[in-house]
């Protein structure tokens, strides 16, 4: 029982059966001899997989830029939502902000309208009985016009931080609109 090929009758350089050289008997004959068929098929094969590459790549690059575009919207939509978000509720604070100025703001032309109604220019000031209610409400004035102008500083503020979020929504919006039309 013997398990090697015959050295004789076998290329050891290619142990594939279907190129065996068991036609030919002679000892010095090897595979090398003989027309290689499957080198051509090989080399076929290796350029038609490599043109089958490249037509991919080629085919795919659009596939490709496209699903890059699309998640640029999807990224440029989202932080449009966000924008739009931000700036919604940096109005609304902004209204309840300006609701309480106004309020803040009658408030202390009440007490504007108090004080000038304790002074009479007939007697030529405030009559003496009418002194303490007038020292209290006039205190209470100017602490009212101390708080005036920091509140309105501060809603200015509010309102240039609001018109930027604004600003900054509406060029997400004119960028998603530009890529849309492909400029």
């Amino acid at each position: 029982m013997d398990y090697w090929p015959d050295p004789l009758t076998t290329c050891i350089s290619r142990p594939d059966p279907l190129t065996t050289c068991i036609s030919r008997p002679d000892p010095l004959a090897t595979c090398l001899s003989r027309p290689d068929r499957y080198g051509m098929r090989g080399i076929i094969f290796g350029v038609v997989a490599l043109a089958l590459v490249i037509l991919a790549g080629l085919a795919g690059s659009p596939i490709l830029e496209r699903n890059r575009r699309r998640a640029e919207m999807r990224a440029l939509r989202t932080a449009l939502d966000e924008a739009r978000f931000s700036a919604d509720s940096c109005k609304t604070v902004l209204a309840l902000d300006q609701e309480d100025f106004l309020r803040f703001d009658g408030a202390v032309d009440s007490l504007r309208s108090k004080v000038a109604g304790y002074e009479d220019p007939d007697q030529g000031g405030v009559p003496q009985a009418a002194y303490q209610d007038y020292l209290e409400t006039f205190e209470e004035y100017n602490d009212s016009v101390e708080n005036w102008q920091p509140r309105a500083d501060s809603l200015k503020v509010s309102e240039a931080r609001c018109r930027t979020l604004v600003e900054a929504h509406n060029q997400l919006g004119d960028s998603i609109r530009r890529r849309r039309e492909g400029t």
